[in-house]
């Protein structure tokens, strides 16, 4: 190919080369000349013994220095993308008008799943709970979140969502507990933050089934104090006793008072008789009037049971009936809504069981049984590689300084005060 004015390297061949040193170097390449790749290949040639030695070099010292690094193991957790949003972190993130949603630009469960596995919070968990400081040896809790965010990658397949964690140590046991660890660290996390409608829902039941319970005990009480209190166990039965004992007494009275009445008009000689009658009367009289009225004159009346034969009075059956009713009333009542919010609360905890999302775990880690790293002989072959480059590098600029040494001393005086500096 033409080239333009200039100098290129192109090393002179033939026998006149070695006299033409002094009049030109032997790199010149003149207007109208083409380069080929031997013009290309001769100046490394040139210094073949370093080009060559010393990425072969190089490779010796990169390979016994990898020899001596001690070996790498990389345990892997792989977890299921979510399949059913909740109203924890899937919910959030699931339903398009949702706070959390435009917070994270759309993002899938999976991101979300991602940024909490890359958390301070999950971090310290680990660090804490594997005692990371004292086996990486650091003073700084700064250098231990960087030497473990350098050992974990968190990734996430594009086609199948699946969430892959990988932790890479020197231990196979450590680097399979760290992945795991991550694992639940993530698990604890969503379920602290996974409220669900079950779960609000066996909350509030829980709150009233406590009130009704503690309400329903209140009126139990109450109807035992007040059957205690009348000695009441059937008021219907007693209350038809007390009227069917009334009406005895009252019968009985009656027929005390005719015959005392006969007596008084066609046996006056039987006076003994008639003042047992009179007794009689009088006694029958007492005793219908505590039927009736819940009074004897002693003030031991209205159900009090000290020196009474009823329980209650005539006159209150009534009252203590409607009484008794509104209490039973309200204990039945209470039972219920008792029974009901039991019934409630034990499908509440169903429900908050079958609601509740968590992690769905494909692949616990478990120790590997080979070594992830280092690769020796990736690292021995890339370091070869690197340093010929670097070496044919240094032998076209140096075959350039040889050039403009020769041709152009003044810019060859520049370079060497320009790198004055760097070379201390």
């Amino acid at each position: 190919m033409n080239l333009p004015d200039g100098f290129y390297f192109r090393p002179k061949r033939g026998p006149s080369a070695g006299k033409s040193m002094k009049r030109e170097h032997p790199c010149v390449l003149k207007r109208g000349e083409e380069i080929s790749l031997l013009d290309v290949l001769a100046i490394p040639l040139k210094r073949k013994r370093a080009v060559l030695g010393l990425p072969i070099l190089a490779a010796v010292v990169a390979f016994v220095v990898s020899l001596l690094a001690p070996n790498m193991y990389t345990a892997t957790a792989r977890l299921l993308p979510p399949q059913e949003p909740g109203t924890g972190i899937q919910g959030l993130v699931s339903n398009g008008g949702g706070t959390m949603y435009s917070l994270v630009g759309g993002k899938s469960s999976a991101d979300v799943y991602v940024g909490i596995l890359e958390s301070r919070t999950v971090a310290d968990d680990i660090i804490q709970r594997f005692g990371l400081k004292e086996v990486y040896g650091d003073s700084t809790m700064a250098d231990v979140y960087r030497k473990l965010a350098d050992r974990t990658r968190v990734n996430v397949s594009t086609k199948t969502q699946i969430i892959s964690i990988s932790v890479k140590e020197h231990d196979p046991v450590i680097a399979a507990a760290i992945a795991n660890g991550y694992v639940d660290g993530l698990d604890r996390i969503n379920r602290s933050m996974n409220i669900t409608e079950g779960q609000r829902k066996r909350i509030f039941l829980e709150g009233r089934l406590t009130k009704v319970e503690r309400d329903l005990a209140e009126a139990e009480s109450e109807l035992k104090d007040f059957q205690q209190k009348y000695r009441l166990v059937a008021l219907e039965e007693q209350a038809r006793t007390v009227v069917e004992g009334a009406a005895r007494i009252r019968a009985e009275m009656i027929s005390a008072e005719t015959e005392l009445e006969v007596l008084k008009q066609f046996r006056t000689d039987r006076q003994n008789e008639t003042i047992m009658l009179k007794t009689r009367v009088a006694e029958l009289g007492r005793q219908l009037a505590i039927a009736e009225t819940g009074s004897n004159g002693n003030k031991a009346g209205n159900g009090d049971p000290q020196g009474d034969p009823f329980q209650f009075s005539f006159q209150n059956i009534p009252e203590l009936s409607m009484q008794f009713g509104r209490l039973v009333r309200e204990a039945k009542v209470q039972e219920k809504l008792f029974e009901l919010l039991t019934s409630q609360y034990e499908l509440a905890k169903i429900e908050e069981a079958k609601d509740m999302n968590t992690i769905q775990i494909l692949d616990r880690a478990v120790p590997p049984d080979r070594k992830s790293g280092p690769k020796r002989v990736m690292i021995t072959a890339l370091t070869a590689v690197s340093v010929f480059i670097l070496a044919v590098l240094w032998a076209f600029f140096t075959e350039y300084l040889s050039f403009m040494k020769a041709h152009e001393p003044q810019a060859y005086s520049q370079f060497l005060q320009y790198a004055k500096p760097w070379r201390g």
